[in-house]
């Protein structure tokens, strides 16, 4: 019996995004309360908005790569579902025309679907009148290549993730040069809420920049291992195929040839 397609619905990852999101905000918001106490500006309780510009440019920068990193992470987990990449009814129907020997057939199916699976057997099979040997060696160097490319498109979510917190602290050391030269221009007599103002810069960079760094990596490291899990379900199907490829090929070249009688009534 076959087994069932696995199947990830736009709908559910849009709701992890969605929560992942959530997260993100709250955890700004609960940054923003207990900042609140130290931004000199209003009396009361501090908006998100406030904590935000309390970050001045670098702030938003952050909050800009953050929104970035949502993106690609989304667009992760939509390419890399299962009946995207390695569609279960493509491999049926990618072992049975092997184990018929219709390798004309396989070659038209996989150049009309548009997987990850069909785009690397068939881009082996162009090279197919070189022998099992060399469709094998196609389908490594195109497995590869299709793997390294969606390493690729990962890879933005990590070096997002590595960036933040640098930039956090980029915005703690303009915050804090921001407070002596106030210092400094004050002869040493500046009040507590002109040099609250860059100590306030500071900090909130610094809370932004690990905010956005940490759900950056935990996405990051889980769609690569994603990604590395695909490449070796891929690896193995296309292992299965060429091993059936080369089986059927011995097995036409073992069968006796019957060559036509001399002579006739």
């Amino acid at each position: 019996m076959s087994k069932p397609v696995r199947k990830h619905p736009a709908a559910r990852v849009a709701a992890v995004a969605f929560v992942a999101w959530c997260v993100l905000v709250g955890a700004e918001a609960l940054a923003a309360g207990a900042a609140a106490p130290s931004l000199p500006e209003a009396p009361g309780g501090k908006s998100l908005l406030t904590f935000i510009n309390a970050g001045g440019v670098i702030g938003y920068v952050i909050i800009a790569f953050s929104f970035a990193g949502l993106a690609l992470a989304i667009d992760g987990f939509l390419r890399l579902r299962n009946d995207r990449l390695m569609p279960e009814a493509m491999i049926e129907q990618s072992m049975a025309l092997t184990q018929r020997g219709k390798f004309g057939e396989l070659r038209t199916l996989c150049k009309t679907n548009d997987s990850l699976l069909a785009r690397i057997v068939g881009s082996a099979l162009d090279d197919g009148n070189w022998g099992v040997d060399a469709v094998r060696e196609a389908m490594q160097q195109h497995g590869t290549r299709e793997i390294t490319r969606l390493h690729q498109r990962i890879g933005w979510i990590g070096l997002i993730g590595m960036i933040a917190p640098m930039l956090g602290l980029l915005g703690t050391v303009t915050g804090m040069i921001n407070s002596f030269q106030v210092l400094g221009d004050a002869k040493g007599t500046a009040r507590p809420d002109e040099l609250a103002v860059g100590i306030s810069e500071a900090l909130v960079t610094t809370t932004m920049g690990l905010i956005v760094a940490v759900p950056m990596m935990f996405l990051f490291s889980f769609l690569r291992d994603r990604v590395t899990r695909v490449g070796q379900d891929a690896g193995g199907v296309c292992e299965r195929i060429v091993r059936v490829m080369g089986v059927v090929i011995d097995q036409r070249n073992a069968e006796p040839k019957h060559h036509p009688q001399a002579g006739g009534v």
